[in-house]
């Protein structure tokens, strides 16, 4: 091959050929796409949000408010020595814990000096007596002879009525001081004021106590157990709380409380009164306080495993509140912004209905008006809602209601 020739072919294989594999490329690719059968075309379809809904129902509601406190002992009392000596012994229920009734004995302190001296008061007592006597004798006498020599007003001293007054009073000394010897000996035995409890003992037997110095025990009695209970402000428009004024007027009717606990991972209960309102509102937390009252806190139910309410339990307190004959309570997250719950239509359409929100709480509200019987309520979060858009309802969860099991709800 020449030269002229072999260049000619360089030629054609640099500048030639590329071009026309291209055009022959795009050729082929046109006539396929031309012989191609049309792709087939599908409506497009609308991705509805699936929803939640239930179905409202009015029904009798009782308002309830929640409180916390802790269980504190109607009275508390410091037992003080009232007359000094050794502790001769202490009653079996003498320690820390210990239940006792009223009247028991419950520390004897050693009594022979007491009762010495009120056998001392006696003896006085006998001698102040037969002094008195004497000298009402002598005095009467002296009266008789007066009158048999007639001889006008006789003076006091000879009628004899200072000595008499005298004796007289020593006589009254001589029985207050047997009263006070047998008050004395009657202290050495320390009684229970009242049914209680042992909540300290510091004193024990053997030891030396003085007269009003040294104490014995801290006890409190067990009828009544008390709690504090702080209330806001704007719960107290839910309650019926009892108060009094100046004039001795009170309201009458006491609300329920039930007292709840957590005691060895079991929860218990128990029932009271709002026995009282305290007189101030805090400064500080603007809290109101009410006392509830739990009767018998240390009696045991027959066939119950229940524990006694211990003073210095922490407890949890739901007050009984006003009733409201219709009202609807619903989940609290289906309560929207301002107000607002989302129903759905016939149709499957958002509504937006504007409600009275008489209380809301963590779990659950309650709407005064603004929906009606048979509403559907949803209750799905929605990050994006408008009036009508369309949903889907949840067919795998069923329209419920929430009556509790009297047919009236309570609001926690």
């Amino acid at each position: 091959m020449t030269n002229e020739r072999k260049s000619n072919f360089t030629w054609f294989l640099q500048f030639l050929l590329p071009p026309i594999l291209v055009i022959a490329v795009l050729s082929l690719l046109g006539v396929g796409l031309m012989l191609a059968p049309a792709p087939e075309t599908k409506p497009a379809s609308q991705i509805l949000p699936v929803v939640e809904v239930i179905e409202a129902q009015s029904s009798p509601i009782t308002l309830e408010t929640q409180s916390q406190g802790i269980v504190q002992s109607r009275t508390e009392t410091l037992l003080v020595a009232e007359v000094s000596g050794r502790i001769q012994s202490i009653s079996n229920a003498f320690f820390t814990g210990g239940y006792f009734k009223k009247g028991d004995p419950l520390v004897t302190i050693d009594s022979i000096d007491y009762e010495a001296n009120l056998a001392t008061a006696k003896g006085r007592l006998a001698e102040a007596n037969l002094t008195y006597q004497q000298e009402r004798a002598l005095a009467d006498q002296a009266r008789e002879d007066w009158e048999s020599l007639d001889r006008g007003e006789a003076s006091e001293l000879t009628l004899r009525k200072p000595q008499l007054e005298r004796a007289s009073a020593l006589l009254e000394s001589a029985k207050a001081s047997v009263q006070m010897a047998q008050r004395d000996l009657d202290r050495t035995v320390v009684r229970a004021p009242y049914d209680g409890r042992i909540r300290e003992k510091i004193a024990d037997i053997g030891q030396m106590v003085a007269v009003r110095q040294s104490q014995l025990a801290r006890i409190y009695s067990t009828d009544t157990a008390e709690i504090r209970l702080p209330i806001s402000l704007k719960d107290i428009e839910y309650l019926q709380l009892p108060e009094s004024y100046s004039n001795q007027a009170q309201s009458v009717e006491k609300p329920k409380v039930t007292i709840s606990a957590q005691y060895g991972g079991e929860t218990y209960s128990w029932e009271g009164v709002i026995d009282r309102t305290e007189g101030a509102i805090d400064s500080r937390t603007r809290l109101s306080y009410v006392v509830a009252k739990i009767e018998d806190p240390y009696k045991r139910e027959s066939g119950s495993a229940r524990p006694p309410l211990k003073v210095g339990l922490f407890v949890e307190a739901s007050i009984e509140g006003k009733r409201i004959d219709n009202a609807f309570r619903i989940p609290r997250k289906a309560l929207q912004e301002n107000d607002t719950v989302f129903t759905i239509d016939q149709e499957n359409r958002l509504e937006f209905k504007s409600v009275d929100v008489l209380k809301v709480d963590t779990e659950w509200a309650i709407i005064a008006s603004g929906l009606e019987n048979g509403d559907r309520i949803c209750v799905t979060p929605l990050e994006y809602a408008v009036i009508g858009m369309q949903v889907k309802l949840d067919t795998g969860i069923e329209m419920v209601t929430l009556p509790d099991e009297q047919g009236e709800e309570a609001m926690r």
